[in-house]
């Protein structure tokens, strides 16, 4: 083996090291108990791992009452946990709908800036993307006056004002792929399909879209991860606990007086959970999407 292999392999082993230590060091402090946490020097694999962490998050009432009839007696835990499975299903169906918007938006929006030429067709490509540009606490402020007076529908503190406000974050990015995605795909096919009396639509999904699987699959989950783990917009355009996501619960419980480090780590395990799960069964059309147009 060469000088170079060698120097890749170690590359990658420190890379994968570097990220997968506090992934790894998470799920150990899941398992634990807060005194076993805290303690000197610290435990690096669990002797006897402990579940409460998770049976907490999921079911607090219930954890809590075991844990009283055992022993009696019960430390600081944060109640705002027991709006957790709530956050994670609010969370999901946020994200799922997030995907559909922006599959369905960003292939048209895409294939017309591609295949449709008309007056202004660059310009309006440019400004479509230009929101992804900004920072988003620039542009915070006016996304909570709009959700407050969106014509009177009272949208503020509800599911609908978060996904509106996700997707429109995440949507310009994905046109951006899928429009880079398109501009490598040969016209030849779709020309004959025309010839053969094939309407815009029609060539759109009979013919482009089986061929721009990746591409799609790579704009789904980007739009799934962003908006999963977004915390900023789904904080300010929300005020009850009914309507918020994971990530804003997660922050509220790591905001209290005193942190049960083991609940926060079985917190965010599960947050990861589906992340890596997505990543690992889609890795190769995320890569092939995301590579597209990179080399000509």
């Amino acid at each position: 083996m060469d000088k170079k292999k060698i120097g890749i392999a170690l590359a990658s082993i420190v890379v994968a090291c570097w990220v997968l230590l506090p992934i790894l060091w998470m799920l150990s402090l899941s398992l634990q108990s807060e005194p076993e946490i805290h303690s000197v020097p610290p435990t690096i694999i669990p002797n006897n791992p402990v579940y409460f962490n998770y049976w907490f998050i999921f079911d607090a009432s219930s954890a809590i009452e075991a844990r009283l009839q055992e022993s009696g007696r019960l430390s600081f835990l944060p109640a705002v946990a027991r709006w957790f499975p709530n956050a994670l299903m609010n969370s999901v169906i946020i994200g799922l709908i997030t995907v559909l918007i922006n599959v369905f938006a960003a292939m048209l929006a895409s294939y017309a800036y591609t295949r449709v030429r008309f007056p202004g067709s660059s310009l309006l490509f440019y400004v479509s993307i230009a929101g992804r540009l900004i920072p988003p606490v620039a542009i915070v402020v006016p996304y909570y006056i709009i959700i407050q007076n969106f014509f009177g529908l009272k949208l503020y503190d509800t599911l609908a004002a978060v996904l509106l406000v996700h997707a429109a974050f995440t949507l310009p990015l994905n046109i951006w792929i899928l429009n880079t995605y398109l501009t490598t795909i040969p016209t030849d096919i779709e020309d004959a399909a025309r010839v053969d009396g094939y309407g815009r639509f029609e060539t759109l999904f009979k013919v482009v879209l089986p061929v721009i699987k990746p591409g799609i699959v790579a704009v789904g989950i980007i739009a799934f991860m962003i908006s999963w783990g977004e915390f900023f917009f789904a904080f300010m355009v929300t005020q009850t606990q009914l309507s918020r996501t994971m990530p804003v619960i997660v922050g509220f419980m790591a905001a209290q007086p005193y942190k049960p480090v083991g609940i926060l780590m079985a917190g965010g395990v599960v947050a990861m959970l589906p992340a890596l799960v997505i990543i690992a069964i889609f890795r190769r059309y995320l890569i092939s999407g995301l590579v597209a147009g990179a080399v000509r």
